[in-house]
């Protein structure tokens, strides 16, 4: 997620940030109780390494201004016309076509560095490579809120800065590639801080981003609850794939029995659960009246449908004390949910498409032996004709679980607070101990 990724950029900068006395700190001459380690020649080959990890930072904070607030191109325009995030964009694009140097490779990117301060920039750049995937997974722009936006693009702006400060720390190391024209790149960063500051900041951007996608639970059916949310999860990937009609209705009774079942097992360890499981059953009882006569025989669904019968089947089975687990019953209460939205937008889908079709009586005649006999005939029509069913207001009205007011996670404020800290940091005046703050 972007909020991993970004905070372990973030930790590995302020890290980066506290260090002072670089020299030192990769073998080279310092303190008189501190001997020099590598020649000039080995220094500069760190300082082409770190060069390519500094790289890749810089690519991720031009990744994440483009997300957050794309322009096709800036041909024509001057400083005066772009305004501040348009402007660092413009400034970082020059800075990243002046560098000489390529991105880190994967043995660079995974490979422990014997230098600590190396192995920080490598993680650094090991999360910024991560972080990659998240734009292209709901961290863009059309799918983030205006805060959400600013907030992005206040952490760019923000791992701008910190790199401009680092650049100019590094630069007694033999052959360093210093950034060209920090002082505009700099100055660029800190007037899209100042503006995104304007704004209240989002930090439920933290949740979006690229995720594992999750697997089949294998291997022999496991015990109680256990089993039952083992097959519910089976049975939710496999809805991934857009079930036949009659695969359809066997998932849906298999809810209905799962619902039914959890309810009587909850009436007395709690009822205000138990009357949602019930309104659950319910829902589904009427999805399963509605999709009597429902036809289509595109698609697959059959995997999921014998999931669906195992999550039932098991439920069935399972003690009256099956549900007393809280956490083992939230879990179920989750992976449940995920089954009715995916459901709804199965059903939605079939019906937009015109997958799925309701079977009606028409009257008919037929010439058998020459006589004509007013018969009834079956034929199958648009759900969305005027011979309607209630199937798309149930699911639409009952099915859909109310969407989740996310929250931030916790610490993506202070975590942001602590990396500006470390951009202002200063080191002690020297003669003073180290563990004396400086002023």
């Amino acid at each position: 997620m972007y909020g991993e990724t970004s905070g372990m950029l973030r930790d590995a900068l302020s890290e980066l940030l506290r260090q002072h006395r670089i020299q030192q700190r990769i073998g080279g001459a310092g303190l008189h109780t501190v001997p020099e380690t590598t020649t000039p020649d080995e220094r500069k080959v760190i300082g082409e390494q770190i060069a390519r990890y500094r790289y890749a930072v810089l690519v991720w904070s031009h990744q994440a201004m483009c997300a957050a607030n794309p322009r096709i191109n800036f041909e024509g325009s001057t400083g005066r016309t772009r305004g501040p995030a348009e402007e660092l964009r413009y400034r970082l694009e020059a800075t990243l076509a002046a560098i000489e140097v390529n991105l880190p490779t994967m043995d660079e990117l995974v490979t422990e560095q014997p230098f600590a301060l190396v192995d920080t920039w490598r993680q650094a750049a090991r999360a910024c490579v991560l972080g990659e995937h998240d734009f292209a997974n709901g961290v863009g722009y059309g799918r983030l809120s205006e805060a959400q936006c600013l907030t992005v693009i206040k952490d760019a702006a923000d791992v701008v800065r910190a790199v401009v400060s680092l650049d100019r720390r590094y630069a007694n190391i033999p052959g360093w590639q210093a950034l060209k024209e920090p002082g505009r790149l700099g100055r660029a960063a800190e007037t899209c801080v100042t503006r995104a500051g304007y704004g209240e900041s989002d930090y439920t951007v933290d949740l979006r981003g690229w995720r594992p996608e999750p697997t089949l639970i294998e291997g022999p059916g496991l015990p109680g609850i256990t089993g039952v949310l083992q097959a519910q999860h089976n049975l939710l990937i496999h809805l991934g794939t857009f079930p036949t009609a009659h695969n359809l209705r066997v998932v849906l009774d298999s809810q209905r029995i799962v619902s039914r079942e959890a309810a009587r097992r909850l009436q007395t360890v709690d009822p205000t659960v138990a009357v949602r499981w019930e309104r659950r059953a319910e829902s589904y009882g009427r999805l399963v009246h509605e999709t009597r006569d429902l036809g289509g025989m595109v698609g697959n669904g059959g995997p999921a449908a014998g999931q669906g019968s195992v999550a039932a089947a098991r439920m069935e089975k399972l003690g009256r004390d099956g549900l007393a687990d809280p956490p083992q019953k939230r879990r179920l209460q989750r992976v449940s949910a995920g089954i009715d939205d995916r459901i709804c937008n199965v059903i939605e889908h079939g019906v937009a498409q015109r997958l799925y079709f309701q079977r009606i009586n028409v009257p008919g005649l037929d010439d058998h032996n020459g006589e004509l006999v007013r018969v009834t005939r079956q034929t199958f029509v648009s759900i969305t004709s005027p011979v309607q069913t209630e199937l798309l207001a149930i699911v639409r009205s009952d099915l859909r679980p109310t969407p989740i007011q996310r929250k931030a996670p916790k610490g993506a404020a202070q975590s942001r607070l602590d990396f500006e800290a470390a951009l202002h940091h200063r080191p002690p005046p020297r003669g003073a101990s180290p563990d004396v703050p400086s002023i």
